[in-house]
């Protein structure tokens, strides 16, 4: 609801600044709706914001934006404002619905069908691009909560298999690690939703069961290679652990690979509807020049 909110505000930002003349944010883009990248689910879907400067460049990035609401709720509009951030800093952005952990999905869902799906917006984003004459040729997961976890298992699990090249990956208040060390008790039980049945059950069978918290967690992915990262975090959140912050922090030290962190010291876990505080300032300037550099 608070992501709706803010969706709404921001484009009420948006047209306003226009009618007075203020250019708060630049119109200067084009917003196509409810594409559809697959026909498994009515949820296959997003909307893609196109900023008239992508036609002048031979080559684009664009970032994609993955909603938050604990993997189980949650629309492509939740992420609208990011979008026309991007847009009016001149940049092609997107943003996608996917399959939710519900009592519906109960016995079907795994976080590696909604990475398929990841795949699947990211090449129908590239086709649709190419047929308005814009060249994507590379990409950054972006995601909000359950939408960082999503965005940053995609990166660190299919940088390989991305039908675009991931130049980067931004998140804010990510869940990193469901151990019990990094995220408490319930971590364990949240790691085998996310897994899915049909892992869970080959995990056990093959008497792997203790690797089930590692196969969902982003941390466990973290290498020299891994591609470059921003995270935020709340200092007072307490949804995601802070574990979760320290554990991926220390993983890419550790790795010795490319990041950046910024830590909201008085926000909680909503640190992004706090867009005037320095903290949310530095992380949009580091988005935007993350863009620059590796775009």
């Amino acid at each position: 609801m608070l992501d709706r909110l803010l969706a709404v505000y921001m484009t009420a930002v948006t047209v306003i600044s226009s009618f007075l003349g203020l250019g708060a944010y630049s119109t200067d883009y084009e917003v196509y709706k409810d594409i559809v990248y697959s026909e498994a689910s009515e949820r296959n879907i997003l909307d893609i914001y196109i900023p008239k400067a992508a036609f002048s460049r031979e080559e684009n990035g664009f970032i994609l934006f993955i909603h938050g609401g604990s993997w189980s709720t949650g629309n492509k509009e939740d992420k609208a404002a990011d979008c026309i951030e991007a847009a009016a800093k001149g940049y092609v952005a997107a943003t996608m619905s996917f399959t939710l952990r519900s009592s519906e999905t109960a016995g079907s869902y795994s976080v590696d069908t909604v990475l398929d799906e990841i795949g699947l917006a990211i090449a129908r984003v590239k086709e649709f691009a190419a047929e308005k004459g814009i060249n994507i040729t590379k990409v950054a997961p972006s995601g909000y909560s359950s939408g960082a976890h999503l965005a940053m298992m995609y990166s660190y699990t299919r940088a390989d298999e991305s039908p675009v090249q991931i130049a980067f990956t931004a998140n804010r208040v990510g869940p990193s690690d469901f151990s019990t060390e990094a995220w408490g008790n319930s971590g364990p039980s949240l790691a085998r939703s996310l897994a899915g049945k049909e892992t869970v059950d080959r995990f056990t069978a093959e008497g792997r069961e203790d690797e089930i918290v590692a196969y969902v967690s982003p941390v466990t992915y973290v290498t020299a290679d891994s591609v470059p990262s921003l995270f935020a975090y709340g200092a007072l959140d307490v949804v995601v652990p802070a574990g979760n912050r320290e554990s991926i922090i220390n993983a890419f030290k550790k790795a010795g690979a490319p990041y950046d962190y910024i830590l909201y010291s008085l926000a909680g876990h909503g640190l992004k509807l706090d867009r005037v505080s320095p903290a949310a300032k530095e992380y949009s300037a580091k988005l935007f020049e993350y863009c620059e550099r590796y775009f």
